[in-house]
């Protein structure tokens, strides 16, 4: 990649540094050195993944294990594709541990600065800009299986050594990528979640990490997720950095609950309007201040192997909106074993083979029940129960909007996926590592299914743009 092409805001756009304007336009890379339950099918979060698998196979062979899965979950190959169909970016999801260890804070790892560096060399041999995307932070910044934590609770905010540890960690990053063009910018925090109380801890935040990043890396862009899952910017302090771009991310949750679109739900019509003045809200924020607006994520849930016609409607409007708003935009998810991914696994493949039969008591057990959209007994169980507390409390102060969604996180996401981490790990034991490889290669492009409709419409989007 050219070393003049380096990008950076100039007030509501983007340019290169002939002025052009340009468009990070492109897919989130989720599930690899971030991984996340629901696209590679285990129970719970990383980091308890991690240990189980390591209690049944040993600590080499687990290692061995998750380095193979690195190797062919994501590389040239991926990359070219991506490149091929008309993307300018890439969002890479990255995980703490694999740059720090809890047992040795602000000591960094050479192997996660490696196999990053893979990336970003062969993207910008493609003209790819990647965008460094910290998803799991020390302490936890969300109550999600997708900041690796265990337990739904954050313990970022006020705790001022994760804080530390957080900001010395953009420094490593900063001080390591400053002189890379391939490198778009940093993203700070994935969907931050702060309490009205905690609000000043993540404006501190991000003031402290691009305060810490700009001594280093003065012109890297610096990108800021809106507060309670980046749904909302108008918690965050004006801009104070002239290089900075603005994050939120959509997920159509009547549509992705009710499966269907256009349709009215409760009395009000979600259409493309509905769509429009949505996404215009979400970034109402960067119009008032005059920043660049950007879909850090989107997507909708699919219910199988093939697209429904509803869930190709929604996306070509979102595109078609966030491409004529001027807005920057970052697909999720490149790559799955169904649920989100243009890219799947063949469902024939010995990684699907293998862990099918957890993967059915997930599904039935609504451990992931996010993705996991369609009614089962226990679900309707916990609704009852949901019901019944709501009736009996309804007379009485508190946040009862959040208990159906809290419920749900405590027993499924929780409870229940971490009595099923044994019987995950089981699936694995006994393979030897001639076995392993030839499992984790189910995850190699070669062997993946592109979603051949969503990949037509990305690429009509991208030429247009």
């Amino acid at each position: 990649m050219d070393d003049n092409l380096r990008w950076r805001v100039q007030g509501k756009d983007i340019v290169n540094t002939r002025g052009e304007k340009v468009y990070l336009r492109g897919l989130c890379l989720g599930g690899w050195m971030n991984m996340e339950n629901f696209i590679t099918g285990f129970p719970g979060n990383e980091s308890a993944q991690r240990a189980a698998v390591e209690r049944v196979l040993g600590k080499e062979k687990a290692h061995f294990f998750y380095e193979r899965f690195l190797d062919y979950f994501f590389n040239e190959e991926d990359l070219k594709f991506i490149a091929g169909l008309g993307a300018t970016a890439v969002r890479v999801a990255l995980n703490y541990r694999h740059f720090e260890n809890d047992e040795r804070p602000f000591e960094y790892l050479p192997g996660g600065f490696t196999r990053l560096d893979r990336i970003v060399g062969w993207a910008g041999k493609l003209g790819l800009h990647v965008i460094l995307d910290l998803h799991a932070v020390p302490g936890y910044q969300n109550p999600g299986w997708h900041s690796d934590n265990p337990g739904c609770q954050s313990h970022f905010w006020g705790q001022k050594v994760f804080e530390d540890r957080t900001v010395a960690l953009w420094e490593a990053l900063a001080k390591h990528y400053a002189n890379e063009p391939a490198v778009a910018g940093y993203n700070l925090m994935n969907e931050p979640v702060a309490t009205e109380s905690e609000l000043p801890f993540l404006n501190q935040y991000y003031r402290r990490a691009t305060e810490a990043i700009r001594r280093l890396d003065p012109d890297h862009i610096i990108f800021l997720d809106g507060n309670h899952y980046a749904q909302r910017c108008g918690d965050l302090d004006p801009p104070f950095d002239s290089n900075t771009v603005y994050s939120y991310h959509f997920y159509p949750e009547p549509v992705l609950e009710n499966r269907n679109y256009p349709a009215k739900i409760d009395g009000e019509l979600y259409d493309r309007n509905w769509l429009h003045r949505t996404l215009i809200e979400r970034a109402e924020f960067m119009g008032r201040n005059g920043v660049p607006a950007w879909a850090g994520e989107f997507g909708v849930i699919f219910s199988g192997r093939s697209t429904e016609e509803y869930q190709l409607r929604v996306l070509s409007d979102m595109l078609e909106i966030m491409n004529e708003a001027g807005h920057h935009w970052t697909l999720w998810l490149y790559k799955d074993i169904g649920p989100m991914g243009i890219l799947m696994l063949d469902p024939a493949a010995e990684w699907m083979r293998r862990t099918e039969s957890v993967r059915s008591l997930k599904t039935s057990l609504r451990c992931d029940y996010w993705i996991e959209r369609e009614p089962t007994d226990v679900s309707r169980q916990i609704d009852a129960m949901i019901a019944t507390i709501q009736s009996t409390t309804r007379t009485i102060p508190g946040e009862w909007e959040k208990l159906s969604s809290d419920i749900y996180a405590s027993v499924c996401q929780e409870t229940l996926s971490k009595l099923l981490l044994p019987a995950f790990a089981e699936q694995f034991r006994d393979m030897n590592v001639d076995e392993i490889d030839g499992m984790m290669k189910s995850f190699a492009f070669e062997n993946c299914v592109p979603r051949e409709d969503i990949v037509d419409l990305l690429r009509t989007a991208w030429s247009r743009a």
